[in-house]
């Protein structure tokens, strides 16, 4: 049976930069709450699951609507394991023992949390008017004219030779960059599934701005994202 979207929140267990990241709470909400109020708050989330290796996260994100079809195996839970493992290993449970497949499927990372419903709405929105592989969330990031590696002695010889390339560019006059912010991620069910890939020359960029699109990896990410949304956001997303 075919169905438009499905929502994933992948959220395993270890977590090195930051102990239990995925249920810290922000505002008296675990991270992983954001993703999920969101999700249910979007139009187009026609079911909402989490994939995750241990039994606490589970009862958590089960505490906030979040259907638990199964417990990730460890194999797919430790350092080396990635987003696309997680998806994969989602895709083959649900078509083999449901008999379900979706159009597309909206991974959701705790440590990214404050996308919006509005967010997800927009960026399926896009997939479909596009007609794309995948939508990716986007925030503006500092020029790459600035950024290169240091020689092993600290000299800044490549930052140099970048520079001097574009000498008499006016920094206002660079064109803007973009990287992904780990916010949300629209991929096309069949394309993950056959290429084990989430980008393509057809992927597109939903671009978010910098105050949601906090990644935490770190406590001080942890704490700089505690300020927004204490200070900044607009909680009334997650009410």
């Amino acid at each position: 049976m075919t169905k438009r979207n499905l929502f994933l929140i992948t959220a395993r267990a270890g977590s090195k930069g930051v102990k239990d990241k995925n249920i810290r709470e922000i505002g008296g909400l675990p991270l992983l709450a954001f993703k999920a109020i969101s999700a249910k708050k979007s139009k187009y989330c026609d079911r909402l699951i989490i994939s995750t290796d241990s039994e606490e996260i589970a009862g958590v994100a089960a505490g906030y609507g979040v259907e638990v079809p199964f417990i990730r195996p460890d194999f797919l839970a430790d350092d080396t394991s990635s987003s696309i493992d997680a998806i994969l290993h989602t895709i083959d449970f649900l078509e083999k023992n449901e008999n379900h497949r979706y159009e597309t499927i909206t991974l959701l990372q705790p440590s990214s949390p404050f996308a919006t419903y509005n967010d997800f709405n927009n960026a399926i929105e896009l997939y479909h008017q596009k007609n794309a592989t995948s939508v990716i969330g986007m925030k503006e990031s500092i020029t790459s004219q600035f950024i290169a590696p240091l020689d092993t002695d600290y000299k800044m010889s490549n930052h140099f030779k970048k520079m001097n390339n574009t000498s008499g560019v006016r920094r206002q006059d660079v064109i803007q960059e973009y990287t992904m912010n780990g916010a949300l991620y629209v991929i096309n069910w069949d394309y993950i599934k056959k290429e084990k890939n989430i980008y393509s020359d057809n992927s597109y960029g939903y671009i978010m701005e910098k105050e949601y699109s906090v990644d935490i990896d770190d406590y001080a990410d942890l704490h700089y994202a505690t300020y927004l949304y204490e200070n900044v956001l607009d909680k009334t997303y997650w009410n």
